[in-house]
């Protein structure tokens, strides 16, 4: 049972549980959920959550990990791939709404030299939809935000940071209002990456270039994986 404008919210919670996305589900608009509602429209629907819970049947016939296969993007020069990669990106909601960096295999190899770790370590798991967040995932972030090498090992300790389960980030990444975490970087690599700091803290800042793209880069970390 849930209300319509949490529909994808149920089914990102669902696959995070092992489950197949396309839940069963009885579905009301907000009002039944108000205090002092109406609940009749509930009363009405006991069939469907009779039916929901004893014939449904899920469509998916597959479990467990998928390699996802790499992508081709073909078109005539660099700046009609790009156009186009960006294009199909945004459409298939795997970005942040922004154009990005192509992560071809050699950007990301690239940026995968920022750390010594294998690019099949598993960090944890994204909630609620439960993706596996890897060193490999983190650099193809990273690579799409334009971040750099010397970037990698902070995005990485940001990503541990925020899947701890004492930041509970399931309910972080579920609510309906605007939360966003904090990354505070202290010692010197802060200095040494070029991170924003002081005055225009919040700010973009072109010499201080590192703070934008690993913010980027971690939005579409909770987004995305």
């Amino acid at each position: 049972m849930t209300r319509e404008d949490f529909v994808g919210v149920v089914r990102n919670a669902v696959s995070g549980l092992g489950f197949g996305q396309d839940a069963s589900m009885v579905v009301f608009p907000i009002d039944p959920f108000l205090v002092g509602s109406d609940l009749t429209p509930i009363e009405c629907a006991i069939g469907k959550f009779s039916e929901g819970l004893t014939d449904w049947r899920s469509a998916t016939t597959e479990t467990g990990l998928q390699e996802p296969s790499r992508m081709c993007i073909e078109a005539n020069g660099y700046e009609a791939a790009l156009d186009k990669m960006n294009r199909l990106f945004l459409t298939s909601s795997w970005g942040d709404g922004l154009p990005v960096n192509a992560p071809t295999v050699e950007r990301v190899d690239w940026i995968l030299k920022g750390t010594d770790l294998p690019r099949d370590h598993v960090i944890g798991k994204v909630m609620p939809r439960g993706g596996v967040a890897t060193i490999e995932t983190i650099a193809i972030s990273l690579a799409m935000a334009g971040g750099r090498p010397e970037h990698l090992p902070v995005l990485i300790a940001a990503t541990a940071g925020l899947i701890d389960p004492g930041l509970e980030h399931d309910k972080i990444q579920a609510t309906s209002g605007s939360t966003f975490p904090v990354v505070i970087v202290n010692g010197p690599m802060a200095k040494e990456i070029r991170l924003n700091s002081g005055f225009g803290l919040l700010g973009p800042d072109p010499r201080h270039p590192a703070g934008a793209a690993i913010g980027r880069a971690l939005r579409r970390i909770q987004q995305i994986v």
